[in-house]
């Protein structure tokens, strides 16, 4: 019995993993960065892994059954992975529960933004705001030994590349959102390409 419990438990932490590799390996894509305008620094990249978290967790938030489960523990994944990078980078053991502790403030509010801009009848303005607010103007750092070297944006930039990223965010969500439950339960979720949404100046 314990063996069999043993296994489901090590089956379950492999499909996390899955899911959340996913998202870290969509978060990097370069074009984010180079073409979006995200900062690429630590806090960038924390920023677009929080996004893609919340695509995640919007397809999964109205489930009644144990699919909700997934989130939570995509979320302690994450939770864990942040942990690592903050030691990583030479964060001492008493700094790291402080830094913790913002990030996570970090993320619900973050989360709640955009599923607060998700559920409007027109998304696309208040996500757009939302994204250019906690992402491409964002110039906080969360991370210790790391200060805000992203470069001046034009204004008029932007603003097209937050309406360039507020499309792609809402295509993936209805891209996720026709993904089904049990692709998702089993570890497996994908993203559109976000070079089809890149602005055009």
């Amino acid at each position: 019995m314990f063996r069999r419990l043993f296994q489901k438990k090590q089956s379950n932490e492999q499909l996390i993993r899955a899911l959340y590799g996913e998202i870290v390996a969509q978060a990097r894509q370069a074009t984010f960065y180079r073409d979006f305008g995200a900062p690429d620094t630590l806090d960038g990249r924390f920023n677009m892994i929080v996004l893609h978290c919340f695509i995640l967790f919007h397809r999964l938030k109205n489930e009644t059954g144990g699919e909700r489960e997934i989130s939570q523990a995509v979320f302690d994944m994450f939770r864990l992975d942040m942990d690592r990078s903050l030691r990583e980078i030479g964060v001492g053991d008493t700094t790291v529960p402080k830094r913790m502790k913002k990030m996570m403030q970090v993320f619900y509010g973050r989360t709640q933004a955009y599923d607060k801009a998700a559920d409007l009848s027109e998304p696309e303005a208040a996500m757009a705001d939302a994204l250019q607010r906690n992402i491409l103007s964002y110039n906080d750092s969360l991370f210790e030994g790391e200060g805000d070297d992203s470069p001046d944006r034009d204004s008029k930039i932007a603003d097209e590349k937050a309406k360039a990223l507020s499309q792609y965010v809402l295509a993936a969500i209805s891209h996720v959102e026709k993904q089904s439950t049990k692709d998702i339960c089993g570890g497996s979720v994908s993203f559109p390409d976000p070079q089809s949404y890149i602005a055009t100046t």
